[in-house]
C-alpha cells in the first residue's frame, strides 16, 4: 500500500496554511504549527526540503517568516511530496531496472510502474491553489453546521 510518510503530509498541510496567508507577507512558522496542529520543531525540520526543492521562501528579521517561493497555482502537490519523499516510484526496480534481474520481463513490475504514474498524474495535476480552495470550502462548510 503506497503511504504517504507523516512529514509529507504534514508538508502538505503546512503549504496549504502559507498559500492561505498568499500575498499577505512572511507568516512565522509558530504560526502555521498552530494553525495546523503540528508541533514547531517537527515543521522546522520539514522547511528545509521544501526551501530546497524551491517551494518556500524565508525572510528574516522582525518581519520575517515563511511564504511560498511561488504563486500557490504553479505549485503541485506532486512537487511537496517528492520534496519531503524523493521519487514517488513504489518499488526501486520501476525507477531502475537493474535493480532486479527479472525487470525486463516481469508483467508485475509493469503493473506497479502504472500505479506509480497514476499516483504521479494524480499529484501533479493538483495545484496548491486547489488544496487551498478545497480547504476554504471545507472551512465554511464547516461554520455553516449548526447542532442542536
Amino acid at each position: 500500500m503506497f503511504r504517504p510518510s507523516t512529514r509529507a503530509r504534514y508538508a502538505i498541510r503546512a503549504m496549504i496554511e502559507l498559500a492561505l496567508h498568499e500575498g499577505a507577507g512572511p507568516i512565522l512558522l509558530r504560526e502555521v504549527a498552530a494553525a495546523q496542529e503540528v508541533s514547531p520543531k517537527y515543521l522546522e525540520q520539514i522547511t528545509i526540503p521544501l526551501r530546497s526543492a524551491g517551494l518556500l521562501l524565508a525572510e528574516r528579521g522582525p518581519r520575517g517568516g515563511y511564504r511560498l517561493a511561488r504563486p500557490a497555482s504553479d505549485i503541485t502537490a506532486c512537487e511537496i511530496v517528492e520534496a519531503l519523499e524523493g521519487p514517488l516510484d513504489l518499488l526501486d526496480c520501476v525507477r531502475a531496472p537493474s535493480a532486479c534481474h527479472r525487470a525486463e520481463t516481469c508483467a508485475a513490475r509493469k503493473m506497479w510502474g502504472r500505479i506509480s504514474r497514476g499516483i504521479v498524474a494524480a499529484l501533479s495535476e493538483t495545484t496548491l491553489a486547489d488544496l487551498r480552495e478545497e480547504d476554504r470550502a471545507a472551512r465554511a462548510e464547516d461554520a455553516l453546521c449548526f447542532q442542536i
